[in-house]
């Protein structure tokens, strides 16, 4: 079975990496299939702002940032994005409490740091291939 592909440089529907951290950006720019886009930011406010104006197919984010946590990103790419890309969280810490709670809340999946090549790639082709989640009602 031929693992799933990435969202190809060509579309204007690029990956969005939200981390205040440059190592996390490199190894995933590293990690990411050829053909991948991918768009940087350090924190909530940028995030928000990249995905109204790109539409990232997929979104990976840090746990926590500077201006907020993922939970906080979730809820405004659900309360301003016209469709709100699956949501990744990564952390170090990840466990079982963190995979549910993401999964409870609305997002995607966990993945855990450090980075694995073929984890990335499988939890990244298999959420670019999904449909964007409806968006969140009160």
């Amino acid at each position: 079975m031929a693992a799933p592909a990435c969202v190809p440089l060509q579309m204007a529907v690029p990956l969005l990496v939200v981390s205040p951290d440059e190592q996390d950006h490199s190894s995933l720019q590293n990690i990411l299939r050829p053909g991948c886009s991918m768009l940087r930011a350090a924190g909530r406010r940028d995030a928000v702002a990249l995905a109204m104006f790109f539409r990232p197919k997929v979104v990976l984010c840090e746990q926590v940032f500077a201006d907020g946590d993922w939970r906080d990103l979730l809820r405004e790419l659900d309360a301003h994005a016209p469709e709100a890309p699956p949501v990744i969280v990564c952390s170090r810490l990840a466990d079982d409490r963190l995979w549910a709670e993401v999964l409870n809340l609305g997002g995607y999946d966990v993945l855990s740091k450090p980075f694995a090549s073929a984890e990335v790639n499988r939890v990244v082709g298999m959420a670019a291939s999904r449909r964007a989640r409806p968006r969140a009602t009160e």
